[in-house]
């Protein structure tokens, strides 16, 4: 569900869930600090929506995630430069048989934030955060204060991946 409702519905709950996971962007040093005055319109136009997001765990816990709606780009980005390399399932399939078939062991692990050390071609993702996030992302790192953009009272953050 969006986090707008899950804290409608959560309460503070789900707003310590958010403030966990901008933390964790912020300690992951994802965000930088963009001068405002070097926002063009066309940067403007094009910078992406944070969409954030809480999801009940099944041990009961709520996880808060951020990531960038990634539909503008549709307009100037192709298709093959802006999806993500994914395991295709046949490709999945096809590993799982020949473990099997050749009784291997096998081990699954997570990487937390794998995404989050991709290098870009391009050097940052200009990306907005609405809203109450902005009261969040500002509690966790109080330098972004100054990167407020007074006619939206949105900040515009760099986002290095």
């Amino acid at each position: 569900m969006t986090a707008s409702k899950g804290i409608k519905k959560f309460g503070k709950e789900a707003v310590a869930a958010m403030f966990a996971e901008y933390k964790q962007l912020n300690n992951k040093n994802v965000f930088g600090r963009f001068n405002k005055r070097k926002l063009t319109k066309d940067l403007r136009r094009n910078a992406l929506r944070a969409v954030n997001l809480i999801k009940r765990k099944r041990c009961g816990k709520l996880k808060g995630r951020t990531c960038a709606n990634g539909a503008p780009q549709r307009k100037y980005i192709p298709r093959e430069k802006a999806s993500s390399p994914t395991l295709r399932v046949e490709s999945l399939m096809a590993l799982i048989l020949i473990n099997a078939f050749e009784k291997r062991d096998v081990a699954i692990f997570d990487v937390p934030g794998a995404y989050l050390f991709a290098d870009l071609d391009d050097k940052f993702v200009l990306l907005k955060i609405e809203g109450d996030f902005v009261k969040i992302m500002c509690y966790v790192n109080p330098v972004f204060v100054e990167d407020i953009v007074d006619e939206t009272r949105n900040p515009y953050c760099m986002c290095k991946s």
